[in-house]
């Protein structure tokens, strides 16, 4: 079995089965010795809620462990990234090869792009539903 990928956090919100828990992500460059030099190192926190029928063994200041399956998080960087770059790349080459301006083709891309986010937005539940996440107190 491959290992999950984890991170700590603190519960920040409580509410029914919704736990809201934020975490602080370090990129991949925050292991670099030489990223403080270059600038590239960084560090950020993230929020994320989580829908779990156990919300009411968490209270607002614990500490737990949030982790997802590796397939889970390609999955999430599916919708999120590799999808919308498709769209984008084939929107653009499709009109730009269809002879509209270069201006016309990059916004048309963009608008793509937006339309796929609403379109995310409103099946969020379904995607809740699909991509899990585990918490557990440490």
């Amino acid at each position: 079995m491959e290992q999950p990928i984890e991170h700590k956090g603190k519960v920040v919100f409580v509410e029914g089965d919704r736990i809201d828990v934020t975490m602080t992500v370090e990129g991949a460059c925050a292991t670099c010795r030489a990223a403080k030099a270059c600038g590239m190192g960084e560090s950020r926190d993230k929020t994320v809620s989580l829908l779990t029928a156990s919300a009411r063994l968490y209270e607002v200041g614990d500490e737990v462990m949030v982790s997802i399956e590796k397939r889970m998080g390609i999955k999430a960087a599916t919708y999120a990234y590799i999808i919308p770059f498709f769209i984008m790349v084939a929107v653009l080459f499709v009109l730009f090869g269809a002879g509209f301006s270069e201006t016309v083709s990059g916004l048309s891309a963009l608008g793509a792009i937006a339309v796929y986010y609403v379109v995310l937005y409103f099946f969020r539940h379904r995607i809740e539903k699909e991509i899990v996440f585990k918490l557990r107190k440490i």
